[in-house]
């Protein structure tokens, strides 16, 4: 986006906002598409994300959906004309057994962890909020002993359990195929730690040194999947999808993104995943949204005893 707006101005700085606003979004769906190797999935994103629509509608998406489609034939030509790997920058599908037939059990199991994975991803975010607080007092301190903290994660993680630590320490691009491909090999518990700590280094990464919302998620998501994937009559190829799409929009809020880009990352499982994925992310998003309306009203109520105490005590009387 901001590449795009600086291009832009060098050739006309006295643009209207409108159409830089244009040239950004423009910009924005070209990135996405690359990175998820579709331009349908960059269109839902940034139309999420920007909240459009209205008369202004058809002036965004029609450039967007352009700028979309080169930067898809960018994607595509990279490999083809170099020779170079677009693993560094782009996900690409994850091989995941094809599931069978919908049953019972797995609908019931996907609502249980759709639950589980909305409590995880609003705690994540929660603690991140209170570690933002607690580091902007002192950010040159505590910003590199947090980035101390994301290291040493993952180092243990690698001692414990012997797997690489960039699992851990990365946003999770890099790792998300090899975790799925090895996973047959992986103990439970090796799997339940990678969960775990790639949780509290994405917490505190959130609040204070480095991190984002996205492949986080994403890769979370996917780690959760195996890890339940262990549950009785909930295979790899419905559990993946489920996890994932919940804790997707968990993350980001975005519920037609979630179900997009799980499908996207999880075709390989077959078109049965569509509805569960469906039904975590509903299940999720309704929970999320209502524990962040439980947190509003606390810190609303919270506000209101704090000026009314003011308003009573006089201040000689609060300030021992």
């Amino acid at each position: 986006m901001g590449l795009s707006v600086w291009l832009f101005r060098l050739v006309k700085k006295d643009a209207p906002d409108q159409v830089q606003s244009m040239i950004a979004a423009a910009g924005s769906f070209a990135s996405f598409s690359m990175v998820f190797s579709s331009p349908v999935i960059a269109a839902i994103i940034l139309i999420e994300a920007i909240g459009l629509g209205g008369p202004t509608l058809p002036l965004i998406v029609l450039p967007g959906l352009l700028g979309a489609a080169i930067g898809s034939l960018v994607y595509l030509g990279l490999g083809y004309l170099t020779g170079l790997s677009t693993d560094a920058y782009a996900l690409n599908p994850l091989d995941l057994p094809a599931m069978g037939n919908l049953t019972i059990v797995e609908i019931g199991w996907t609502i249980a962890v759709a639950v589980a994975a909305a409590v995880v991803g609003y705690l994540i975010f929660e603690l991140g909020r209170i570690i933002e607080r607690f580091v902007a007092k002192r950010p040159m301190v505590t910003v590199p002993v947090a980035g101390l903290v994301v290291a040493g994660l993952a180092t243990a993680y690698a001692g414990i359990t012997g797997q690489p630590a960039y699992a851990v320490l990365f946003s999770g691009s890099k790792a998300l195929s090899p975790v799925v491909q090895q996973s047959t090999g992986l103990a439970v518990a090796t799997i339940a730690l990678l969960y775990l700590f790639k949780g509290a280094a994405w917490s505190i990464s959130l609040g204070s040194f480095r991190g984002g919302p996205v492949f986080p998620a994403i890769f979370l998501g996917c780690v959760g999947g195996l890890l339940a994937a262990n549950l009785p009559g909930f295979p790899v190829g419905a559990a993946v999808p489920a996890v994932m799409a919940a804790t997707i929009v968990a993350a980001l809020r975005l519920p037609l993104a979630a179900v997009l880009i799980t499908l996207l990352l999880t075709a390989s499982a077959g078109l049965a995943t569509t509805p569960l994925a469906i039904i975590a992310m509903v299940v999720s998003y309704i929970l999320v949204t209502r524990l962040d309306a439980h947190r509003a009203r606390a810190r609303r109520t919270t506000s209101t005893d704090t000026a009314m105490t003011s308003a009573v005590v006089p201040p000689s009387e609060t300030s021992g």
